[in-house]
């Protein structure tokens, strides 16, 4: 007897055999997730974040019928879950769905709450408004300049005289020289030039109107005059003139860099570090070190902890043990929130003082400090508070490197604690030595990916920079400059802060030597977000689950670094304001017109592509491209794009064999020829134009990847006018 299966013949014995092996398979796989279903719980984050990002990834604006179904959604599925939680199956899908559905649902919900962008002032206006905080800043050409953020804004001149205040804040940089000290509290009277939230500078880009949304901010202003400062009076003001007041003292025992450094490992000076030592750090790895976050705090906390711990194991009443596990909780919370204070309770500071209470709950209750089930509980409620938290680059790398911390030391454990408690004195040295070793390659390994999605580069020395430098940093510098606030209230602070200084000076040698090493900065073509999703799915595959089934998270993770390769690189960019074009020709991107290129565009161009920057030639030919009387053609097999520079019509050479023409100071075009002008670029954003297949080329605007989001600005940057509601009659 036979069965017909689309035309194939089978003997009934083969499909007996296939669905035997079938129900085998079905049945080991639901063996293995009942074996794995203590660990379900640690997939809610991922799943949130996944719903999240699919929000942010939609070209179209979800409607409030949308958010109501997929409340229901939720809903539903966690009834499911509730009536039929025995099933495999339905635990399976409805955590799937409702996790994603709920990330989803708080995404929108946070961004339909935000106020809109304003239509702010295109001249210069005098403004008025209250400093919520203050950093100096230092310039590229080593000066210093405040940066102030302002809420309760209001323009004091023309059709805006009158108007209520923005409902969101601006951040307003001083000049250089101006002897204005900005305090929160205070009332800043100035005369500026304003600019809305940057458009990405090409399709697909850095979205920063996005993370601007999210903030509350409404723009910058660059100040034109020397402002005026109206000192106020309130806590917050008293807190950021200690803090101003601890960074002079600590400059003033350690000068140059030593000084910035220590000021803003110390008291949060964000910004106070030149930017060749910041590149040089960034260079071999060692960026963190510079960011008042987790680690700062980790260390603060640990020191307490240690100390505390020390005196407990010198006890010898067992009765005293949990008195002393409270004192140990109070004082690493009582350190942590201190030095929060102190650096003016940056978010990074925050979210990592948030880590430590996690932490220190732990320890009271006799649980294991670090888990994944503590860093999950974390990420949700970080997400919960900021849904775009999820597109960030300190969310995404405290993740990765926390979870593979976390998964790598736990496979790792046994043969640690073997050798540890060996009987031979140089396998226990080797197991203390190894845990630094061992933390710096999963942590920075983790980290490369999202590095490369970010900053489009690698530091192939992370390992050895982070070996030396890290343990500096825990054992010399955190504990003699925590030492120094001890010794500044009878003026003894320099008694501390020199010595911190001599290990400053050295992670500022490593740090400088590495960067000199031989490739230690390579510049890559970013991960672009589909293999970032992919990557994090991997590591999460890979950490999350238990047995060797998770080594299957290795292949994603292998996708994911290679997939910048894959991916078409673009041919032509033009920038949002029509004044700059960059034409990829071999290994270099050849910007123009003019001799200086906005530094910021081309960064961003240069961090997608990861290739070198060049001029577009006068008059020439490079590779595909020939320029002539400010008019260059891109060769294509099937028909030219010509770009055109000059406010001037093309002439009939110039179109001749032209697919694509593209105008940055008007509309005039060839006729009979596809055009992108100065008003298609003001409408739709950044252009970038790739080969497709066919020989031809495919073109992408922003606005078309982007779609209509509310964080998505009008043409032009203009925003929702700020207007007074009309008097009652």
């Amino acid at each position: 007897m036979v069965q017909i299966i689309t035309g194939v013949v089978l003997p009934r014995q083969h499909i007996d055999r296939a669905r035997a092996t079938l129900s085998r398979m079905t049945m080991g796989a639901s063996a293995w997730l009942w074996g794995q279903h203590t660990r379900f719980v640690l997939w809610l984050p991922a799943l949130l974040a996944a719903g999240m990002a699919m929000y942010f990834t939609l070209s179209w604006e979800p409607s409030a019928a949308w958010a109501w179904g997929t409340g229901m959604v939720v809903v539903g599925c966690v009834a499911a879950r509730l009536v039929w939680g025995n099933g495999l199956l339905v635990r399976l899908g409805c955590g799937v769905a409702g996790a994603c559905a709920a990330g989803a649902l708080l995404a929108w919900g946070q961004a339909h709450r935000m106020p809109p962008f304003p239509d702010l002032p295109r001249r210069a206006v005098h403004l008025s408004g209250r400093v919520l905080d203050a950093d100096g800043q230092a310039l590229r050409d080593g000066a210093r300049a405040w940066r102030v953020r302002l809420a309760d804004v209001r323009f004091l001149d023309g059709i805006n005289t009158g108007m209520p205040p923005l409902r969101r804040v601006l951040v307003l940089r001083l000049l250089p020289d101006d002897a204005c000290v900005p305090v929160p509290g205070d009332t800043v009277l100035a005369r500026v030039i304003l600019s809305p939230p940057a458009f990405p500078a090409l399709p697909g880009g850095y979205d920063a109107q996005r993370r601007a949304w999210f903030d509350g901010r409404a723009g910058t202003a660059r100040a034109l005059d020397k402002v005026t400062c109206v000192h106020g009076h309130s806590p917050s003001a008293r807190i950021a003139s200690m803090r101003q007041a601890l960074a002079q003292r600590i400059r003033a025992a350690l000068p140059d860099t030593r000084g910035d450094i220590a000021a803003t490992v110390l008291v949060g000076a964000d910004g106070a570090i030149p930017a060749r030592v910041r590149d040089a750090f960034a260079d071999a790895g060692l960026a963190h070190l510079l960011a008042v976050a987790g680690l700062h705090l980790a260390i603060v906390m640990g020191l307490v902890m240690g100390g505390v711990r020390m005196g407990l194991a010198l006890s010898e009443r067992a009765a005293l043990f949990w008195p002393c596990r409270q004192i140990a909780a109070v004082c690493a919370l009582l350190a942590g929130g201190g030095y929060v204070l102190v650096t003016g309770a940056h978010l990074p500071a925050l979210r990592s003082l948030f880590m430590a209470m996690l932490a220190v709950v732990a320890l009271v209750a006799g649980r294991r400090v670090v888990s994944m089930r503590a860093l999950a509980v974390a990420v949700v409620i970080l997400l919960c508070l900021d849904a775009e938290n999820v597109a960030e680059l300190p969310l995404q790398m405290s993740a990765a490197a926390v979870m593979a911390l976390i998964a790598g030391f736990d496979a790792l454990r046994p043969g640690l604690t073997a050798w540890e408690h060996d009987m031979t004195w140089w396998r226990r040295l080797g197991a203390r030595c190894a845990h630094p070793l061992l933390a710096s390659v999963l942590a920075g390994s983790a980290c490369i990916p999202v590095g490369m999605a970010h900053f489009g580069t690698v530091q192939p020395w992370f390992v050895l920079a982070n070996l030396l430098a890290v343990p500096l940093m825990s054992v010399w510098i955190m504990p003699w400059g925590l030492l120094s606030f001890m010794l500044m209230l009878p003026g003894w602070e320099k008694l501390a802060l020199v010595p911190m200084g001599w290990g400053i000076a050295v992670v500022d040698w490593l740090a400088r030597q590495v960067a000199w090493l031989p490739v230690a900065h390579i510049g890559v073509p970013a991960i672009g977000n589909g293999g970032l999703a992919l990557f994090f799915a991997g590591l999460c595959w890979l950490c999350l689950w238990g047995g060797r089934v998770r080594l299957l998270g290795f292949v994603p993770v292998a996708l994911a670094l290679l997939s910048p390769w894959w991916a078409a690189r673009p041919g032509v960019m033009i920038s949002p304001d029509a004044r700059m074009v960059g034409v990829t020709v071999g290994h270099t991107i050849l910007t123009g017109p003019g001799a200086h290129p906005d530094p910021f565009v081309l960064r961003e161009w240069q961090r997608v592509t990861g290739l070198g920057a060049g001029m577009l030639p006068d008059n020439g030919r490079q590779g595909v491209l020939s320029c002539q009387d400010r008019v260059c053609r891109v060769r294509e097999p099937d028909g030219d794009v010509v770009v055109v520079l000059s406010p001037r019509q093309p002439g009939w050479v110039s179109c001749r064999d032209a697919r694509l023409v593209v105008n940055l100071s008007g509309q005039a075009g060839c006729p009979g020829v596809a055009l992108i002008g100065r008003f298609d670029i003001w409408r739709n954003g950044a252009y970038a134009l790739f080969p497709d297949r066919a020989g031809g080329v495919m073109v992408r605007a922003d606005r078309q990847v982007r779609g209509a989001r509310p964080w998505v600005m009008r043409s032009g940057g203009a925003g929702m006018p700020d207007l007074p509601m009309a008097r009652t009659e």
